[in-house]
C-alpha cells in the first residue's frame, strides 16, 4: 500500500490539456444539455483554445468570455472544475449568480456530470449520514474541495484561497457585495495567494459602460474567431453587418434564408458551410499588446442556433423599437450579437424642459381621453403620506396623465389606508361616455412603512394592488413579472428595475408629436411648474439615474410605479387597441363614483 502510495505521487503529470482530457472523459448528463452524452470538442471548435490556455501547462493564468447565449461557455467552467479534480486536485471555486441558481447547477449539472463519468465517481467523498462528504453547495474528493457560492453573498468572497476561480455570468452579479467593493476583484482575490491559480470570468453583457464583462474583457487582447472563407481562403468572422437576408419590415418577420456575405469576395455563404469553416479557425487578437486573454463570441457560431432564428429575432426587435419598446434589441444584442448594448436614451441633460412640459398640457374633452385603454396608478409611501397618479395607457404605450392625489396621514394608519383604498376603487369618466377603473396599482414599500405596506398589499392582491420593490441591478427590466415570498410579511413582492423605467419615462418625455411613446398632462391646477419639476428631477450619472439639486422626486417616481403595475399584469396595449378593447368599469354609476371619492381626505400637490 504503501509503495502505491508513493508511486502515485512520484508519476510525473499528465500532458494532456482540458479539452483533451474531456473528449476522453467528459459526459454531459441528459438533463439540462443540449447534446447529452460524450463530450466532443469538435462540435465547438471555437472552445478548444479557451479550455487549452486554462489548462496547467499553459502560463496563463485569467480568461475573460463575452459571450452569447447558447454557445458552451458554462460548460467550460465545468470542464476546467472536472479536470483539475482528476489530475491536479486541489481547493477550487465556482461562483454564480444566486442561491437558487448554484444550488440547481450543482443538482443538475455538477452531481450529474460526476456520477456518469466512472473516472471521477469513485474520487468524489459522497455524503453518509453523520460522515460528512458532499453537500448541496460544496464536492469533496480527494485531495480538494470544490465550492459552490453565489455573488449576493460577503461570505462567498471571504473564505479560504481557491486555487480554481470559475466566475459565471458575472454581468448579473452586484455591483457592490456587502459595501465591499467590486465582487469580480473580490472573487480574484481568493486566488491570490497561489502562484499556479486560474481564473476564468463569463458572461454576456448589458448596458455599455455598465458592463462587468465589458470592462473585464476591454483590459484583454480582444480575440475573435476568424475561419477562411470556403470561396476566396481569406480569413473573415461572423459579425451582424456581414449577412444579407430580406424581410417584411410592417409584420416583423424574415422572408428569406440568412446567408453570410464574405466581406473580402462578396460571396454569399450558405449556413451548411458554417462546421466547414469553424473547424478550420483560429483566435486572433484585436490587441495583441494586452498581456492578458480574452475572447468575444456571437450566437452566429453555436451549432445549437440557426441564423435564421438569430435574425428572425432581430427583425422582430426592430419592430418593437419602432413601437418604443426596446427591451427586445437590447436583449439581442447583449444575448445574441455578444455586445454591450448602447443605451439610446443615455441623457446626461435632459433636452426637455418644465416650460416645455408646461405648455404641453392640454384640456381633455372628458377626464380619459379617447385614446386611452387601460389605467393604472403608482403610488410613493412616504412617513407622511401616499402620493398617487394614475395614468392612461395607449396604443404605442402613449398615455395620459389622469390624476394625482396626496393623501395626508401616516401610511401606517388605518384611516390613512382607507383614504388609499377609496381611491383606488375610483371610476372615470371616459371620452365615449363609459366609465374606466384602475386596473391595476403598483404600491413602493421603500422607506420606514414597508410592513404596513405589506398588509395593505397582501390583502388586495387579487385586486391588483401589487407590493413593489426597486431592483438594486442597474440594467433590470421594468419586471420579470414574477414575485417573491420571500420577505416579513410573506406577500407577493415584484421586483422593479426603476433604472429601465425611467429609461422608457425620460425618453417618451422627448417625444415631440402625439402617437407612439408621447405623453399628455391635463390642463389641470394640480399639474403645475412644481410636479413637472419633481418629474425632470433626475439625471443619468454613471449608470443610475439620481435626484440633481432637488429633494423632492415623487412625480417621476409615481410615474415609474404606474408604469410598473402595467408591465406586472402583462397588458398588451397594442393588442387591445387592434381588438378595440377598452378597461371599462361595470355596474358603477356617475353619482355613486362621486359619492366615493368625496371620503377621500386629500390635497393636491
Amino acid at each position: 500500500m504503501v509503495f502505491k502510495i508513493l508511486a502515485e505521487a512520484l508519476r510525473p503529470p499528465p500532458k494532456e490539456s482540458i479539452s483533451e482530457w474531456a473528449d476522453k472523459y467528459r459526459v454531459l448528463p441528459s438533463k439540462g444539455s443540449a447534446e447529452p452524452g460524450r463530450w466532443r470538442t469538435d462540435r465547438t471548435p471555437y472552445l478548444r483554445e479557451i479550455m487549452n490556455v486554462l489548462s496547467p501547462m499553459d502560463d496563463t493564468k485569467e480568461v475573460v468570455f463575452m459571450k452569447a447565449t447558447q454557445i458552451g461557455g458554462t460548460e467550460i467552467g465545468n470542464n476546467v472544475l472536472f479536470y483539475y479534480m482528476d489530475y491536479y486536485p486541489c481547493p477550487m471555486l465556482q461562483i454564480l449568480h444566486t442561491e437558487d441558481i448554484a444550488k440547481t447547477h450543482m443538482r443538475d449539472k455538477i452531481i450529474p456530470s460526476l456520477k456518469a463519468m466512472d473516472r471521477l465517481r469513485d474520487k468524489v467523498i459522497w455524503a453518509k449520514s453523520n460522515q460528512g462528504g458532499t453537500t448541496r453547495t460544496e464536492v469533496q474528493f480527494k485531495g480538494g474541495s470544490l465550492k459552490l457560492g453565489w455573488a449576493q453573498t460577503p461570505s462567498t468572497f471571504a473564505s479560504m484561497s481557491r486555487r480554481i476561480v470559475i466566475c459565471d455570468d458575472i454581468d448579473r452579479w452586484k455591483d457592490d457585495v456587502g459595501n465591499e467593493g467590486n465582487p469580480v476583484a473580490l472573487a480574484k482575490r481568493r486566488a491570490a495567494a497561489f502562484r499556479n491559480k486560474k481564473i476564468f470570468i463569463n458572461s454576456s453583457p448589458t448596458l455599455k459602460g455598465d458592463s462587468l464583462i465589458e470592462e473585464e474583457f476591454n483590459e484583454t487582447d480582444q480575440r475573435h474567431y476568424f475561419m477562411p472563407c470556403p470561396e476566396c481562403g481569406e480569413f473573415v468572422r461572423f459579425e451582424k453587418e456581414h449577412f444579407v437576408y430580406e424581410y417584411d419590415e410592417e409584420r416583423g418577420e424574415l422572408t428569406s434564408d440568412v446567408k453570410f456575405c464574405c466581406p473580402k469576395c462578396g460571396s454569399l455563404i450558405d449556413e451548411s458551410k458554417k462546421m466547414e469553416m469553424m473547424q478550420k479557425g483560429k483566435w486572433i487578437p484585436l490587441n495583441p499588446s494586452a498581456s492578458k486573454k480574452g475572447y468575444r463570441l456571437p450566437a452566429f457560431y453555436s451549432p445549437w442556433f440557426t441564423w435564421n432564428e438569430a435574425f428572425s429575432e432581430y427583425v422582430k426587435a426592430l419592430k418593437k423599437e419602432k413601437e418604443g419598446k426596446f427591451d427586445f434589441m437590447k436583449t439581442w444584442v447583449n444575448t445574441i450579437e455578444a455586445l454591450p448594448y448602447e443605451n439610446k436614451f443615455e441623457i446626461n441633460e435632459l433636452q426637455i424642459k418644465v416650460e416645455d412640459l408646461l405648455k404641453r398640457r392640454e384640456k381633455y374633452k372628458a377626464e380619459v381621453p379617447a385614446g386611452v385603454r387601460i389605467l393604472t396608478a403608482g403610488v410613493d409611501t412616504q412617513d407622511d403620506r401616499f402620493e398617487v397618479e394614475v395614468v392612461g395607457w395607449g396604443e404605442g404605450l402613449e398615455s395620459w396623465s389622469i390624476d394625482y392625489k396626496i393623501i395626508h396621514g401616516d401610511p401606517k394608519d388605518k384611516a390613512t389606508q382607507e383614504a388609499l383604498d377609496i381611491y383606488l376603487q375610483s371610476v372615470f369618466e371616459h371620452e365615449s361616455g363609459n366609465f374606466m377603473k384602475i386596473y391595476a396599482a403598483s404600491v413602493d414599500t421603500g422607506g420606514h412603512r414597508t410592513q404596513a405596506v405589506y398588509e395593505f398589499c397582501k390583502k388586495r392582491y387579487l385586486r391588483k394592488v401589487f407590493a413593489i420593490k426597486g431592483s438594486n441591478k442597474k440594467d433590470a427590466p421594468i419586471t420579470t413579472g414574477r414575485f417573491s415570498l420571500n420577505n416579513k410579511g410573506k406577500v407577493p413582492l415584484f421586483q422593479i428595475g426603476v433604472n429601465a423605467a425611467k429609461d422608457e419615462i425620460y425618453a417618451a418625455l422627448e417625444v415631440e408629436e402625439p402617437g407612439p411613446m408621447y405623453c399628455h398632462f391635463p390642463n389641470k391646477d394640480i399639474y403645475d411648474e412644481e410636479y413637472f419639476k419633481q418629474l425632470l428631477a433626475e439625471r443619468r450619472v454613471n449608470g443610475i439615474w439620481k435626484k440633481v439639486g432637488r429633494k423632492r422626486n415623487e412625480a417621476i417616481d409615481v410615474r415609474v410605479y404606474a408604469r410598473a403595475a402595467l408591465a406586472i399584469v402583462g397588458v398588451d396595449v397594442d393588442k387591445l387597441a387592434k381588438q378595440d378593447k377598452y378597461f371599462f368599469a361595470k355596474g358603477i354609476s356617475k353619482s355613486e363614483n362621486k359619492t366615493r371619492r368625496k371620503r377621500i381626505l386629500s390635497k393636491g400637490i
